[in-house]
């Protein structure tokens, strides 16, 4: 054969597409070995845009009064909609959460409809109020624009919070604690109940002139006035929610906007909430079919009442008494998340784990976070053998552990892509056990699936649970696009 340096181009050509060639089935035929399958780089995908019509079923995303954008994207394990509604754009960061907001739709159109009727026009017209009803521009990918996007649930499987429960603490630590609050450790903000306790005795002699000071710190009649308003604002609000079976802490912003106009309107026009929307209605009992999933005991309960037997009812598993009045005020929770948390505990009645859940719920941000806490209380509620077990938290998640040491790992997210936080997630030493199943309550990848059955897992995908969103049943087979 002649030197390479004498042959023709064009052979010389054809040799080099000939070698590249075999080097790439070479390359193909070690990709498609089960052992080059798990190298680093291989075992990670970024999260995808996926249909939205993968995720959940139609009735989800459009109806008369609504449709969702075809696309969402996936963002810490969670899907992100947007719905386009006659009321506005609206967004839901979890299928959940979507579910909500589609179920709420009714109450919103009958409070629409109540803004502009007759009774409440005088008074709506001294508060004033917003109109408008944007439309949403459907683009390509429509939550790229949008700002503030949360990162879903991805912290659970991050970095360890910071959690003070599971350290050892002198009594001199708690005390110092407890002084560093003032014997209120969670202090609220200023605000109307709050102002004069905290205002020292010798601050009274030097207060600014009346004009310079909120309404709920003036003394007399004026702030008694203001304070008896707003009591009867919340009272009001709480019974039209009560009246449409929508929850009075949703997070729902054009639902939270219309309940506000029009509580102060009946507080300043005094009309009352069944007078308003009795008018609208026709019979406020059905303007949603919703309402069975809604609990009625946090629609029944005040406010105040409601986070005196949730203390009650932790108490009975929790011993830091500090972290439950903590939980009760702060992180991402709602009333009525903190009721639902506090009665799944209730239902499982773990032997240990208590102090280091109300703890890591008091850190949460948002309601995508607390919910997923009670979601996963909610999946071991449906195991028959979860009851009476131990409660763990694992890195910053929500493990359990039964009585006959088999260990189960409630999941409840809409999609689960494999990348490097899970992979350092899942080799954590509680996890080295032998029988141990995950509870998935969407869907996961294939390659996550791979890597959790060969760290030896068994998968339970779409795991039900109660208030758990119409996700699609069957195989998971939509073409993924990965975020660019």
């Amino acid at each position: 054969m002649p030197p390479i340096g004498r042959l023709a181009p064009r052979v010389v050509c054809s040799l080099a597409l000939a070698f590249a060639g075999a080097v790439s089935a070479t390359h193909a035929t070690e990709a498609a070995r089960p052992d080059a399958a798990d190298t680093a780089a291989q075992a990670s995908e970024p999260e995808p845009f996926l249909p939205a019509a993968t995720l959940v079923q139609p009735a989800l995303l459009s109806g008369p009064d609504f449709r969702v954008v075809p696309e969402v994207r996936v963002r810490g394990y969670m899907a992100q909609y947007l719905i386009d509604t006659k009321y506005g754009p609206l967004r839901a960061d979890s299928s959940e959460v979507l579910a909500l907001r589609v179920a709420e739709l009714p109450a919103l159109d009958a409070l629409d409809r109540a803004t502009r009727s007759q009774a409440f026009a005088t008074a709506l017209t001294a508060r004033g109020r917003k109109t408008g009803a944007a439309v949403v521009n459907v683009l390509a990918h429509p939550v790229d624009t949008l700002t503030g996007i949360p990162t879903g649930v991805a912290r659970y499987f991050g970095a360890k919070w910071d959690l003070w429960t599971g350290r050892a603490q002198s009594v001199a630590d708690r005390s110092a604690r407890e002084f560093e609050n003032k014997g209120d450790p969670y202090r609220a903000p200023p605000g109307p109940m709050t102002a004069a306790r905290d205002a020292p005795r010798d601050a009274a002699e030097a207060r600014p002139e009346k004009k310079d000071r909120a309404w709920y710190a003036r003394a007399g009649s004026e702030a008694e006035r203001e304070t008896k308003r707003y009591l009867k604002y919340s009272q009001q609000r709480r019974d039209m929610a009560k009246l449409l079976g929508v929850d009075p802490n949703s997070g729902n912003p054009l639902l939270a906007e219309k309940l506000d106009t029009l509580a102060w309107a009946a507080v300043w026009g005094n009309f009352s909430a069944g007078e308003a929307l009795g008018q609208i209605t026709g019979g406020a009992a059905t303007v949603v079919s919703w309402t069975g999933k809604l609990n009625q005991y946090v629609l029944e309960t005040p406010p105040e009442q409601l986070r005196e037997e949730n203390a009650k009812r932790l108490a009975k598993y929790c011993s830091d008494d500090f972290a439950v009045r903590q939980f009760l005020r702060r992180g991402g929770f709602s009333d009525t998340l903190r009721t639902a948390l506090a009665q799944s505990l209730e239902a499982l009645a773990p032997q240990a784990g208590c102090n280091d859940l109300v703890e890591l719920a008091a850190a949460t941000r948002g309601e995508v976070e607390a919910r997923y806490l009670v979601d996963a209380l909610k999946m071991l509620e449906r195991e028959p053998d979860a009851h009476g077990g131990t409660l763990l938290v694992v890195g910053a998640a929500l493990a359990w552990r039964t009585h006959d040491d088999r260990l189960l790992l409630p999941l409840p997210v809409d999609y689960l892509s494999w990348n490097g936080d899970l992979a350092t997630f899942f080799e954590q030493p509680a996890f080295a056990v032998r029988d141990k199943r995950a509870l998935i309550a969407g869907d996961a990848s294939l390659l996550a699936q791979r890597q959790l059955t060969q760290r030896g897992w068994s998968l339970s995908p779409r795991a039900p649970f109660d208030g758990a969103p119409a996700y699609v049943q069957g195989d998971f087979s939509a073409q993924i696009r990965p975020q660019s």
